[in-house]
């Protein structure tokens, strides 16, 4: 499977702190390389009937990051929102966002 990462998604984490982006992407290489991942670092699920995402996760002394992906005719694996998590839900702002950029995606 090749890695993709949307220039907005790159823009969403340019400000993470480094430690958390090592983490996050070690975690996205892990998957990558056909490791099951603990249910604490990372979740599957359907935004929506049409839109299946997988979540990336990592927690440290500043909160929750997260790295959202979809895989696209499954062999791409496309970054395609990154945030720092501050509430429970995924927030509907954060679910409109990671929509519009999936329906954008031409590979």
């Amino acid at each position: 499977m090749r890695l993709v990462q949307l220039d907005a998604f790159l823009k969403d984490i340019r400000d993470f702190p480094l430690e958390t982006k090592e983490d996050l992407l070690s975690l996205i290489h892990r998957f990558l390389n056909g490791e099951n991942l603990n249910r604490n670092d990372f979740k599957t699920f359907k935004l929506d009937k049409n839109t299946k995402i997988q979540e990336f996760r990592v927690k440290d002394h500043m909160g929750n990051w997260r790295v959202i992906s979809t895989i696209i005719q499954g062999q791409t694996l496309v970054l395609v929102y990154g945030f720092h998590k501050k509430s429970q839900e995924l927030q509907e702002k954060d679910k409109d966002t990671i929509r519009a950029r999936i329906r954008r995606i031409d590979l």
